[in-house]
């Protein structure tokens, strides 16, 4: 900690410190990034099962929670996936979006501010307001992660992911719904409340390459990573923080600390991870965020941004 100006002491996210220059020693306290009151009736508990021990349990759900709960007035239930294979079959009463209506690949601070009133637009449209308890499932591609990280971005704490999608859905044998989604009675924009320590911007990243209490985890394909990286980056492709067989369950917490700490993605540092374009890397920040992860940041404009940049370095080849 250090003093402030009225005597108190400061606590300090490890990306705040690296940023103030502030040693990292053993003095110093960490944001443990204690979470608003929920104001939602359907608050999610943590799933039963074989991934108990997560620290942020919360974060995901099975899917006889949802069913039990999708009918409450305050929940919103969201397909993320494309239209059609929303149309063929999805949870009934969802709303539905994708992630291109979603997507940001320029992180100046005029494009986010643009980007964060569109999709405050797109959220008012599906009916969810900051009081809504939000559940986002997707077709098994993990890809629902990208929504959570969006909310959690904007400040909406009360936002979990159905724990192998819909094809965990399916298993409850219950009939799924067809067609278009119904529509959402007086919709309004909605306003957030934007984490900024929650997103990294392309200009940060350049800055803090060298900075060794960072790890920036690529969470493409292994050939993506070889063809070119962001310099120091690991690789870690993100499917495999699932179990590889439908319904692709999160895996548990303690395989997945091992898996990360195997790279040298420990817990104390502050992590960045990216991809092409932010959604495979939301599953890496969802599942970092899931086992206990205090200070990650999303680098939503990821490669498509960072390899466009004739100033920003590059390497090739497979990681040391």
């Amino acid at each position: 900690m250090t003093p402030s100006t009225n005597g108190r002491m400061t606590r300090h996210t490890r990306r705040q410190a690296i940023h103030a220059g502030i040693g990292l020693g053993t003095g110093m306290m960490l944001n443990q990034g204690a979470m608003r009151p929920v104001l939602a009736q359907a608050t999610p508990e943590a799933s039963s099962g074989a991934n108990d021990g997560y620290a942020n349990a919360a974060a995901l759900v099975d899917a006889a929670w949802v069913e039990d709960h999708r009918t409450d007035p305050s929940m919103v239930v969201v397909g993320f996936m494309p239209l059609d294979e929303f149309e063929r079959a999805h949870i009934p009463g969802s709303a539905q979006i994708d992630y291109p209506e979603l997507e940001v690949i320029d992180t100046s601070d005029a494009s986010i501010a643009d980007w964060r009133d569109e999709v405050g637009r797109l959220l008012g449209d599906l009916g969810i307001t900051p009081d809504s308890t939000v559940v986002t499932y997707d077709e098994g591609t993990l890809f629902a992660a990208r929504l959570w990280w969006i909310l959690r971005y904007l400040g909406h704490e009360n936002v979990t992911v159905l724990n192998g999608g819909m094809p965990a859905w399916r298993e409850l044998g219950i009939e799924p719904a067809a067609g278009a989604a119904g529509p959402v009675a007086a919709p309004v924009p909605y306003s957030g409340d934007p984490q900024p320590d929650r997103l990294a911007q392309m200009q940060e990243v350049k800055s803090i390459l060298e900075d060794s209490a960072v790890a920036i985890v690529d969470a493409r394909t292994p050939q993506e990573y070889v063809d070119g990286h962001i310099p120091g980056a690991v690789n870690l492709n993100y499917p495999l923080n699932a179990l590889p067989d439908p319904p692709k369950l999160w895996k548990p917490a303690d395989e997945l600390l091992a898996m990360y700490e195997e790279i040298g993605v420990t817990p104390d540092l502050y992590v960045i991870p990216y991809c092409s374009t932010g959604v495979r890397s939301a599953v890496t920040a969802f599942t970092l965020h899931l086992i206990g992860y205090e200070d990650v940041a999303l680098y939503t404009g990821s490669w498509l941004e960072w390899g466009a940049d004739p100033d920003t370095p590059k390497a090739e080849g497979d990681q040391a």
